[in-house]
């Protein structure tokens, strides 16, 4: 789990404790998905609970990191 969370913080950029759109995908992509583009629309969909169109590392990353485990994907 750990090294699922520490693949996307890697992905925060700008260093703002956020994860965009462009971010998600990229780290999806890291992560071996066929379809980084639909992996990062479903996980965003799911982990984004204030609907502001990003990941808080702080407060959503780990539903994110949830919906990476399930799907099976390993750094």
């Amino acid at each position: 789990k750990q090294q699922i969370e520490d693949t996307f913080k890697s992905y925060d950029q700008n260093g703002d404790g956020k994860l965009s759109w462009d971010e998600v995908k990229a780290a999806f992509t890291t992560l071996g998905a066929f379809s980084p583009y639909f992996r990062a629309w479903r996980g965003k969909s799911r982990a984004d609970a204030n609907d502001d169109g990003f990941i808080c590392l702080q407060t959503e990353l780990d539903e994110l990191v949830n919906y990476t485990l399930e799907l099976q994907y390993k750094p």
